[in-house]
């Protein structure tokens, strides 16, 4: 039922694949408004299903969801059949893959001869919905023997520096790609469950960005971070986001006038720093949250 879910609506994790070519990429975001700082960013999993089908029908790999701040980037991808293997040199690639298979190769050497390219002594893996894949600056990538293949790239800047992170966790590799499968992810949120522990932390990466595996417990109270967004890609379950408002602090803190918001699987959520956030009436509520640093 979890894979189900994940693969049917969208959510889900990193798998790799190529961006268009740098003037393709360019117009495809050129007009893409940029993310609003002072209040939440919404998009339904109707609105991301159908930006889906519309690469699908059109021959066009990305579908920029927004542009954020630190030049983060939120996309809803496929893979085409001649995209080629690529490397970035100051950016990183986190995949989410949501539906589909595909053949993963990274690391390795990336050689180019002409218009032609390949990796060499690359990595292979089969990446399936709700795996995750995150690719660091300078390693090659590439996806092959694509089938239905969807999924969520978040790109983001590596070359600031920023506070260290607050919570333990293995620092994502600099010199390869990092994976972690569907399974390994539903057995954390299980133990999320079943041990009343909000956050799995699955990495902290460079510029102060983490991935996180997360639910939400009874009394888990509003919040509102000041330098760090937050991103947040439902994948099972049912809540209602409160957000935006006056953030009330004390005992019990609370958010006055906030806009209210019924989430479901497949739908997503971004923060801007400085706007108060919070989830209630959760049934089965299950997300991936990734959190960055805005400066």
């Amino acid at each position: 039922m979890a894979r189900q879910l994940v693969a049917a609506f969208v959510v889900a994790w990193l798998g790799l694949t190529t961006l268009p070519a740098a003037g393709q990429e360019q117009a495809a975001s050129a007009d893409v408004p940029p993310a609003p700082t002072d209040r939440a960013s919404f998009w339904t999993r109707e609105d991301i299903e159908a930006r889906w089908r519309n690469n699908e029908s059109k021959s066009v790999s990305n579908s920029r969801l927004f542009n954020g701040p630190t030049n983060i980037s939120a996309n809803v991808r496929i893979v085409l059949p001649n995209d080629p293997p690529q490397i970035h040199d100051i950016t990183a690639d986190l995949w989410l893959v949501t539906a589909g298979t595909a053949i993963a190769e990274t690391d390795g050497e990336l050689l180019k001869a002409g218009d032609a390219a390949s990796i060499r002594n690359a990595t292979r893996r089969a990446v399936r919905a709700g795996d995750m894949l995150y690719v660091p600056p300078g390693v090659p990538h590439h996806f092959i023997d694509v089938n239905g293949f969807r999924a969520f790239l978040i790109r983001f800047d590596t070359i600031r520096s920023g506070p260290p992170p607050t919570v333990a966790a293995p620092a994502a590799p600099t010199d390869k790609t990092a994976f972690w499968s569907s399974d390994e992810i539903q057995a954390r949120w299980r133990n999320n469950e079943a041990k009343s522990v909000s956050n799995s932390r699955l990495f902290n990466g460079p510029t102060n960005i983490s991935a996180n595996v997360r639910i939400v417990l009874p009394n888990d109270p509003p919040q509102v971070h000041e330098t760090t967004a937050d991103l947040w890609i439902v994948t099972e379950g049912t809540a209602t986001a409160v957000t935006d408002g006056k953030f009330v602090a004390g005992d019990t803190p609370s958010i006055r006038e906030g806009v209210r918001r019924t989430v479901r699987a497949g739908d997503m959520l971004y923060v801007p720093p400085g706007v108060p956030h919070n989830f209630v009436e959760v049934k089965g509520f299950r997300a991936f949250l990734i959190r960055f640093d805005t400066k």
